[in-house]
């Protein structure tokens, strides 16, 4: 049996997360270096990492925003800084970002990434509501999702700024 271990990542872990996003992403859809060096320093918390026999396959990232039932598409630009939405003292869990290795993915392991992400947050914050983007191509990781409770809300045309500038999809689910 596999040996499987999720914890906080550090700023150790920022060459492994690199290599999981460039594999994950649309090279127009990467974030940056910086991005994932702030989410890491500012909220440890909400940043995990997802490890198989001893190497990083995997991580997850999120941001606690103050709650608003208007959703507007700037809330989700890609490269955004943390710091100036992200308060611990918000009540609505924003999943920014997850990636998984090829060669690992199929396996439930972006599943569990996102359970014990959602529990342990839940566990430790006033989390009234949980939301995301999910690009309409990306169907295994909509599954996650619906499967999860999150229900389609909104629709950002053209968002992802990729071959076929697929439009995201807003998704959010009330705790």
């Amino acid at each position: 049996m596999e040996e499987i271990l999720i914890r906080n990542a550090t700023i150790n872990d920022i060459e492994n997360i690199m290599d999981i996003e460039h594999e994950s992403f649309y090279e127009t859809v990467h974030e940056d270096r910086s991005v994932f060096l702030n989410r890491i320093s500012i909220f440890p918390d909400g940043f995990l990492v997802l490890e198989v026999e001893g190497n990083v396959c995997g991580y997850i990232s999120s941001e606690i925003w103050n709650y608003s039932q208007e959703i507007r598409e700037d809330m989700f630009d890609l490269n955004h800084s943390i710091s100036k939405v992200h308060t611990t003292t918000g009540s609505e869990l924003y999943i920014s970002s997850i990636g998984i290795l090829k060669k690992y993915r199929t396996k439930g392991y972006g599943k569990l990434l996102f359970s014990e992400l959602s529990r342990k947050i839940i566990e430790k914050y006033n989390i009234s509501s949980m939301i995301l983007i999910v690009s309409v191509e990306w169907t295994a990781a909509k599954k996650i999702y619906m499967n999860n409770g999150f229900e389609e809300k909104y629709l950002i045309y053209g968002f992802f700024d990729d071959e076929t500038n697929s439009n995201a999809i807003v998704m959010r689910k009330y705790l």
